[in-house]
Order: structure tokens, then sequence, then C-alpha cells
């Protein structure tokens, strides 16, 4: 069987497709995964056959457009001035760059890039000839892949997002705004046609998927490859703490966002041992940093989690999955899903304390940290969640009924 896989530029949404991706190759299947130029590396890194034809538009670009543009009109809630989208560095004046010439022009070469993609998703589709495609939740150039060659296609979230959302700040990806479907003598795309849905998600964070049939799946992290410092394969003398501050978050907000700074010095103040993950010039900016602070650069998650006893983080999807599959007590200071939808979604089993980054207090901030450090409800409640989706289906499991589903057109059940 062929199966390719669509992914777009970020590493967040298509991860969690990786383990099914050596689930599939190990079982003699080939796998080939349509990219962006900039994940080629990434891909081959995980030991999968990257395609580097796909494009699209640059969402941090984009987000931090949007930044300025709330900025104008005195609607943002950042703290200081706005980054500059080009340079990434504060402006002094806010007329010193034109957001609206620069958005227009933006929302242009967006759309011609994303006809770009679904040109290049087509031609190689036809050419490689697929019997099954899967696409995460920003490319579903493989989608249309799929409906041109008549071949089932499945959307595998990276947990926490649906197929059928409705709120507008969850509502993103699985949409075709240039018509490239209609264009390619298929039926404009909508969310209302995905069939199936892959979803790690644990139970009581599952999101809306409207009529598409929901596949369970054990969530098994993958977050990149490093070598793990002989320091952290030992247990800690205390506790530990684990700050993370993702690439997006920096990209988007700045390396200036309060809540970091806060976060920091709060778990320092407990006492315990905290281990800050960031990239080099989130680091750089903050500066120097309190007292028992270590730092791994762009280190991934899922190879520090195990060791931790709680996680402070910028909200990020992959890492609340992360963090849930660990059995580890969360703080979420969220950034770019900052929306209560989304804090309530990850709230609800009772193993994250959810706050916005941009509008807590220090005092909120240090509140949160007592309280997934202190309260032993936080911590049994993570483990709860874990053991659920330790249970799951593995996705070596799902090879087989995907088979059938490519094979028949039918679905049968995964089992454990």
């Amino acid at each position: 069987m062929r199966v390719l896989f669509t992914v777009s530029d970020w590493g967040g949404h298509y991860y969690c497709m990786v383990p099914l991706g050596w689930a599939l190759q190990a079982a003699g299947h080939e796998v080939r995964v349509a990219c962006p130029p900039a994940q080629e590396r990434a891909l081959a890194d995980a030991g999968l056959v990257p395609v580097p034809v796909l494009d699209g538009p640059d969402m941090t670009y984009c987000t931090r457009l949007i930044r300025y543009q709330e900025a104008v009109d005195g609607t943002g809630s950042l703290p200081g001035p706005p980054l500059h989208p080009a340079t990434c560095e504060p402006v002094a004046d806010l007329a010193e760059f034109d957001v609206a010439a620069e958005t227009a022009r933006f929302w242009q070469e967006a759309g011609r890039a994303l006809e770009r993609s679904h040109d290049a998703a087509v031609e190689f589709g036809r050419a490689w000839r697929p019997d099954l495609v899967c696409y995460d939740l920003m490319a579903p150039e493989g989608a249309l892949v799929a409906r041109l060659a008549g071949v089932p296609a499945l959307y595998h979230s990276a947990g926490l997002f649906g197929a059928a959302e409705t709120e507008p700040v969850l509502e993103t990806g699985l949409e075709d705004p240039t018509g490239s479907f209609a264009r390619h003598g298929a039926k404009p795309w909508s969310r209302d046609q995905i069939e199936y849905v892959i979803d790690p998600s644990p139970d009581s964070s599952l999101p809306p998927h409207g009529a598409a049939q929901r596949i369970p799946v054990r969530p098994v992290p993958y977050n990149g490859v490093r070598s793990v410092p002989d320091w952290l394969l030992e247990p800690s003398s205390g506790r530990r703490v684990c700050v993370l501050w993702g690439y997006s978050a920096t990209a988007m907000y700045g390396p200036h966002v309060p809540a970091l700074r806060h976060a920091l010095e709060a778990a320092s103040a407990t006492g315990a041992e905290v281990v800050l993950t960031a990239g080099p010039q989130q680091v750089q900016a903050l500066g120097e940093l309190p007292p028992g602070v270590r730092v791994l650069t762009d280190f991934p998650v899922d190879l520090l989690l195990a060791g931790c006893d709680a996680v402070i983080h910028h909200g990020g999807a992959g890492t609340v999955m992360n963090a849930f599959t660990a059995g580890v007590p969360q703080l979420c200071l969220t950034l770019s899903i900052d929306g209560p939808v989304y804090r309530e979604r990850i709230s609800r089993g009772g193993a994250v304390l959810a706050l916005s980054a941009l509008t807590s207090t220090p005092q909120q901030i240090r509140d949160g940290v007592a309280a997934v450090l202190g309260e032993d409800r936080y911590r049994h409640r993570a483990r709860r969640i874990a053991a659920e989706l330790a249970a799951r289906p593995a996705p070596s499991r799902l090879v087989a009924p995907l088979v059938e589903l490519a094979r028949t057109g039918r679905l049968a059940p995964a089992g454990r």
C-alpha cells in the first residue's frame, strides 16, 4: 500500500503523524510526505521520506501583521510596542510600517502560494498514485489528492482540534480559500466532507468532529531528535519543573512576553530545579536567569517530561498532549490560541491550569505555579489521563484497519 501524508510548515501539527508513518513503514508499506521545503530536513531526520513540493504563507509573519494592526487600531493586548513584522524588533513609532498595504500584499501572495501548493500536490499524487492519504490541520492539499484519485483520506489531528470547530479562534486550517478544489474539477471543499479523523485527544478534552468518524489512537510523543545530557538521566534531588517556550510563541509575539519571566521566577522561588527549553533568541532576551535554572536550547519536550513534576508552557496543543501522555501537571500560559474555549477544553480533565499569558498578573502566575506543584489533585488527574491514553490502540494497531479502508472503503475497529 502507498500512503501519502501532506503536512504544513508547523512541526507541532504533524509530529503526531510521525509514529503512524513509522508503523506503516515497519509493516512494509510505502510512505511519502509532501511538505514545504523548510520541513524536508526535519522529516528526513524522523526517518520518513520527504517530498518538498508544497507551499504556503508564513503564518508567524501573518500573526505579526495582525498584532501590528491591532496596535494601530488600539485593540491589542500585548504589552509594549508591537514587533516590526519583517525585523521582529519592537517598533519605536507605528508609522514606520504601512501595515494596511503590507497586509494586502501578503494575502495576494498567500493566495498564489496556496494555489501553487495544491497544484504541486495534485501533480505528485497523479504521478505516485497513493492508495490512502493522511493530512494535517494546515495541509488539506491531501484531501484534494485523495478526491481526484478516488481513495480514502483521513485528517490526523494533533489532539484538541476538531474537524467541526465553530469558534473563530479555533477555526484554523482545513479550508480552501483559493478555490483550488473546484479549479481542479473536484467538489468545493468544506469541513463537513471530512469522513475520518485520527484523534489522540483524551476523553475529557474531545473537540467537535461533526459527522466525521473518530479513530482514537494512543499518542506516541515525538518532537525531534537530540542526545540527552547525562544529568537529565538522573533523578532530580528535589522537584523538577520544565518551562517550555516554543519557537512559534517567540516568532509571533516576540521574546519579551513578561509572563515567561514571571513563570521562571515563580518556579525558581519554590526551590525546584527549573529546566528552561526555548530558542536562542528567547534565551538571550531573558538575560540573567533566576538561580537554579538550567537551559536546554530547543530541546524536544518528550525527552524532558518524564522526570518532571510540572511543566509550564505557552499553551501549544502539541505540548499539552505531550504532558497529558507523560502524566505531568501543567500550567498553560496561552498565547497563540488565547481563547476561553480552548482554555476550558484543555482544563476539563483537571490536569491543566490555563491562564492567559497576555493578561495574567505576576501574582496569578505565582499562584498557578504553586497550585500545579503543590496540589495533589493536579498530579492525580494528570496520571489518570496518562493511563487512559496508554490504554488506547497504538499507531501500529491502526495499520490493518487502514489497509482494509484502502482496499474496501470500510473502516474496521482498531485493536488494542
